[in-house]
């Protein structure tokens, strides 16, 4: 099945015509449903009523006849029946009698002929049958005792019992009717009537089949009439939603072909009148929203105005991209509040009742992007008289300004204060500390004065290299450093510095894997010195004595840069410490770094140093192997003869 099948088969079943049809056909067919059931119903009872007045007519004479030779039979039963002659009893006149009557009541059964009659059985009131219209009955079976609980009860009762039962021979519905035969309201005996009533039923059935075919027909005559009928009322709603689509689609015409002088015609007349009308409001409205996109996408802030719901119905080009909008994702009609990710409110109405803007976290990926949103209202006065003005909100304009560099440089500077701070507090506490001990009488102590004055020494050193490394990192954040550039053999350079280490620090086995030749590199020799220096003296501060300190440099010719490394065999850095250890005054242990005098800048500076000479710092390590600290530098291949 094709789509345009589909849709035009679920477009047949949705439609009013369709839907009329079906309600007007169903209430017929509900009609005659109800009709046919109470006249079967009523034809069922009328028929067995009928069916069984006649048989209990009938049954009245047969009783009363019965009735009559029971009474001979009684009668005889009274006398003495038998003389004595020594020891044989002789029958007499009386049980001749007796004969005589049950014979009669026999003819009587045999001659009882009704239509439909199945059996008749005529029972005395000891429950022993005296005779049946049964072809199979005969003396032995009528001198058998019935154990019929209809006659048991009739006989026990004195009341008339009627019942219809299935026949297990025939499998055919029998009527059962069981009446006594009583004399001075004592039963004598009982009448047992079956009939056939399995044909009154076919009967009725033969009369609902025929008003099924009725019924059948009068349907198809009702759906084809309906559909006709519908098609004068709906042809014209057709018509005017025909035009409904046009209208959607910006063509305001008018319906045609509606001449009907009736309710449907006044809505035609109406909605023309309608559908002119928002044309014309609809050509000053496109008018002036040209005007109000064209400001808007004009605008390098983002704008986003919403209904009263907090829904968008308008969102410019750059809050798009500060969202991270695409060209396939639809904003409109959304929630404000979720595509701004904001989960501490509800409602816009509580961001304003809390505060007048909202800093919000817009990052995507890797890129941090932070917004600033201020909120306003958009409200409708309503002047209901003079005296009286009113207000109501119609939504909310948002405007987002970037914020990302503001808030990183405000939280890089609290940071770095803070950081500050906490780092001069510490040797002026210890300094204090320790003056205030030799103001109390430590000076005369010869073994712990000489102790305190060097831990003062040692700290107002610390502090001055500290302020030293803050005012070059200042001066290189502010391009005011200035750098003395020539031509320097690296290779040579770090062999002094490897040498010079070796030489202080004779506790530590230094490894150099430095090239004869020379390799030059464009740079400040003070400040590249400044670099190495640092890095060699990390690396003996967390090597223990006896480790190897490895110095390695290597030139890669294809790209002229030049790879040096400083590998130690310490501790090591933890993996999620890697990335920040160039950061100012960040320490992966900082009790362990101010015990050994470090700032928490040499690598910073390092790294700005590096940086300025176009080059790049990285480090490598494994927690409890040691750590590598690589630096690339460009270089340059020159003879000696040109130095």
């Amino acid at each position: 099945m094709s789509f345009f099948e589909k849709r035009f088969k679920k477009r047949f079943f949705s439609s009013i015509r369709t839907k009329f049809v079906i309600v007007y056909v169903l209430v017929n067919i509900i009609s005659l449903q109800l009709i046919g059931l109470f006249f079967t119903t009523q034809l069922r009872n009328s028929n067995i009523n009928t069916f069984e007045q006649n048989i209990i007519e009938q049954e009245k004479i047969l009783n009363y006849h019965v009735r009559e030779e029971l009474d001979k039979i009684n009668g005889s039963n009274n006398n003495d029946n038998s003389k004595v002659l020594g020891d044989n009893l002789v029958p007499d006149d009386s049980t001749k009698s007796s004969r005589d009557s049950k014979s009669g009541i026999a003819k009587l059964v045999s001659e009882f002929n009704i239509q439909k009659l199945l059996l008749v059985n005529v029972i005395d009131n000891d429950s022993k049958i005296l005779a049946t219209s049964s072809k199979n009955g005969n003396d032995e079976y009528l001198a058998k005792r019935s154990f019929d609980p209809l006659v048991s009860q009739v006989i026990k009762t004195g009341e008339s019992i009627k019942q219809i039962q299935n026949n297990a021979d025939s499998n055919k519905r029998v009527w059962i009717y069981v009446s006594p035969v009583k004399k001075d309201n004592e039963v004598v005996g009982v009448i047992s009537l079956m009939a056939d009533i399995e044909s009154v039923y076919q009967e009725v059935n033969g009369i609902s089949k025929i008003f099924i075919v009725g019924t059948i027909l009068s349907i198809l005559i009702t759906t084809v009439i309906g559909f006709v009928a519908s098609k004068t009322v709906t042809s014209s709603i057709e018509k005017m939603s025909s035009q409904v689509k046009k209208m959607a689609l910006g063509n305001y015409g008018t319906v045609v072909g509606i001449d009907a002088d009736d309710e449907i015609g006044d809505l035609a007349k109406v909605f023309n009148q309608i559908s002119k009308r928002i044309e014309e409001e609809q050509a000053v409205t496109e008018t002036e929203r040209r005007k109000l996109a064209t400001i808007i996408e004009s605008m390098m802030d983002g704008i986003i105005t919403t209904d009263n719901n907090g829904r968008i119905i308008l969102i410019n080009t750059s809050a798009e991209d500060m969202l991270g909008g695409r060209n396939d994702e639809i904003f409109i009609g959304k929630d404000v509040l979720k595509i701004l990710n904001i989960t501490e409110y509800e409602s816009i109405e509580e961001i304003l009742e809390a505060e007048d803007s909202l800093l919000v976290n817009a990052s995507k990926s890797d890129d941090e992007l932070l917004l600033r949103a201020e909120i306003s209202k958009i409200e409708k006065e309503d002047k209901e008289d003079l005296t009286q003005m009113s207000t109501e909100l119609e939504g909310y304009i948002i405007v987002l300004y970037d914020v990302t560099d503001q808030e990183r440089q405000e939280k890089e500077r609290r940071e770095f204060v803070s950081t500050v701070s906490h780092e001069l507090r510490t040797p002026l506490t210890t300094m204090n500390s320790y003056i205030e001990a030799l103001e109390e009488g430590v000076l005369e102590d010869k073994e712990l004065a000489p102790q305190f004055i060097d831990t003062i020494h040692k700290e107002t050193t610390r502090m001055i290299r500290m302020v030293n490394e803050l005012m070059q990192l200042g001066k290189m954040d502010i391009k005011e450093e200035h750098y003395e550039k020539e031509f320097i053999d690296i290779n040579k350079m770090l062999e002094q510095i490897t040498d010079r280490f070796a030489l202080t620090h004779p506790e530590k086995n230094f490894i150099k894997h430095i090239p004869k030749s020379p390799i030059f590199v464009e740079g400040d020799q003070d400040k590249l010195t400044q670099v190495f220096d640092n890095i060699v003296n990390n690396a003996i501060k967390y090597s223990p004595d006896g480790k190897n300190i490895t110095v390695r440099v290597r030139q890669n010719y294809h790209h002229n840069r030049v790879s040096i490394s400083i590998k130690d065999e310490g501790v090591g850095i933890p993996l999620v410490h890697i990335d920040k250890i160039f950061n100012r005054f960040y320490r992966v242990d900082k009790s362990r770094q101010r015990s050994m005098g470090g700032t928490g800048l040499g690598l910073a500076l390092a790294k700005t140093i590096v940086d300025a000479h176009k080059g790049r710092i990285w480090a490598q390590s494994r927690e409890g192997y040691g750590s590598i600290i690589f630096v690339t530098l460009p270089c340059e291949q020159i003879d000696d003869e040109w130095l």
